[in-house]
């Protein structure tokens, strides 16, 4: 008997479960909007959330089957949202009416400490607020005073690169991961930058602020498994007062951002960083800025910056070892670039009249996308019409909405042979013929990535740097298919970016 009362305990409790996991599964049903049949738990997102893919590959295959429609169903695990296909609605959405649209997908992570204070969380007038502030703290001239840290990173990195060299077979060759090169690149630039505190990760891989930034990374993992919960249980997880992060390694940065602001304050230094920034903008602000708020601006470099900004080079990296024509004409113009500088240091000046470097990292961007998709949240009930002013779709507020941007790279209609890496697609001739809103690396509209210019300026900076030392060239162990092979949020292979560098004097 208490076997059979036991089958039946479980019994149930599957029941309930199975029950809960498609209980937000009619949401699209009475509102005469196409879907997908979503599966339990995992919506429309089941190899990506199973680490079978990527999210970028996932939501372009989704995209592909449903890009006839100009609007579709999808599930993000439970979560219904609202794809946006069509190049012309995205900008009324993301644009035209932001003011129905102001906010991204609800994050709600009481227990986070920080998280809920960075630009990108925040709502509404607080939000407002906070970006009116940010906005003059990454414009050119604040970020050409930054570059010269940046620099200095960029070196230690040339000097770890050299000392690899006479350990290497054949030909002077060498083979690396370079994305655990860019992983420690990334961590210092973020360092220096953005926390005004001084590593180098190559001599000492084993450094405190190294060590505790990896745990911040959550596209795999531990912390992937445990936000994929935050997303597809958030009751659950705050009832029993998860946490993504540990609460300790949180506390290191906040009591690194506080303690350096206080020590500046008190001794009266300044420093072009990130810090002494959101200090002088803290200072002009009507607003009273807590210090969480501040340290909060700093700590989302780890979630915007870190990965990102290392990828944006692999994958950069990856198709120049791919196509020796373009590494090659884009060495020639790093060359012009150094003679240029008669013998003085990359200055952000000269990194932004590389135009073909930029053609590079624009294509870069279209076929590897940082972000698979953006999102926004509707705040207010909206009618949506096209040109002729016929209704398309109504909004209720609490809407969520995707906006697919692999989808649009990778779209035949928008980016001729778009498995091709082709820089020219963003010359002067061709890239005024880009149709507008199927291109957004960075986002659209006014939440789109505040942070451009820097993430551009540091793969520009490393790249310069890298190719005017060395050719970068395929080794044994490169992946063959970066597209199947990538796993997670970001376009990362499981075997690691392996390639060969060639010293070229």
């Amino acid at each position: 008997m208490a076997f059979v009362e036991i089958c039946l305990v479980l019994a149930t409790i599957g029941l309930l479960l199975f029950q809960w996991s498609t209980g937000t599964f009619k949401a699209f049903k009475d509102r005469d909007l196409y879907f997908e049949k979503p599966h339990p738990f995992v919506g429309n997102m089941g190899a990506s959330a199973l680490q079978k893919a990527s999210f970028q590959k996932q939501i372009s295959e989704f995209y592909n089957r449903t890009r006839h429609r100009k609007l579709v169903g999808l599930f993000n695990l439970r979560t219904p949202m609202i794809q946006i296909n069509d190049p012309q609605l995205i900008k009324k959405i993301c644009v035209k009416d932001f003011d129905h649209f102001p906010n991204h997908q609800t994050l709600n992570i009481p227990n986070e400490r920080l998280v809920n204070d960075m630009l990108n969380v925040m709502r509404d007038q607080h939000w407002r607020n906070m970006r009116s502030v940010l906005t003059p703290v990454f414009t050119a001239a604040k970020m050409r005073n930054m570059f010269t840290l940046m620099n200095e990173s960029f070196a230690e990195c040339l000097e770890h690169l050299k000392s690899s060299q006479p350990f290497a077979a054949g030909e002077n060759a060498f083979e690396l991961d370079m994305k655990v090169l860019c992983n420690k690149l990334s961590n210092d630039v973020i360092a220096t930058t953005a926390f005004g505190l001084k590593v180098n990760s190559f001599d000492d891989p084993g450094n405190e602020f190294h060590k505790i930034g990896k745990t911040l990374s959550f596209s795999r993992g531990l912390p992937f498994q445990k936000f994929m919960m935050c997303l597809l249980a958030p009751k659950v997880f705050n009832f029993f007062k998860l946490t993504i992060f540990n609460s300790e390694n949180v506390e290191y940065f906040v009591r690194l951002v506080v303690d350096a602001m206080q020590y500046r304050e008190k001794h009266n230094i300044t420093r072009p960083d990130m810090i002494q920034l959101l200090m002088e903008a803290k200072k002009e602000s009507k607003n009273n800025w807590t210090d969480d708020e501040i340290v909060a601006q700093c700590f989302i470099f780890f979630f915007a910056a870190f990965e990102n900004n290392s990828n944006l080079i692999c994958t950069t990296t990856y198709e120049l070892l791919l196509n020796p024509d373009i590494q090659e004409r884009l060495y020639e113009e790093v060359e012009e670039t150094q003679e240029a500088l008669k013998g003085a240091p990359l200055t952000y000046d000269a990194v932004q009249k590389m135009t073909y470097m930029d053609m590079v990292i624009s294509e870069s961007l279209r076929k590897w996308p940082l972000s698979a998709a953006a999102d926004r949240l509707c705040s207010k009930d909206y009618t949506l019409t096209d040109d002729e002013g016929i209704k398309l779709f109504e909004f209720k507020a609490g809407d969520n909405i995707s906006i697919p941007i692999c989808g649009l790279h990778w779209d035949e209609r928008f980016f001729p042979q778009p498995q091709r890496f082709d820089p020219e697609r963003f010359s002067e001739r061709r890239k005024k013929d880009l149709i507008p809103y199927t291109y957004l690396p960075f986002g659209v509209g006014p939440r789109s990535c505040i942070g451009n210019r820097y993430a551009l300026m540091q793969a520009k900076g490393m790249l310069y740097s890298l190719i005017l030392n060395y050719k970068i060239e395929a080794s044994p162990r490169t992946t063959k298919d970066l597209w199947e092979s990538a796993r997670g949020f970001n376009i990362i292979p499981t075997t690691g970016f392996w390639m060969q560098l060639l010293p070229r004097k």
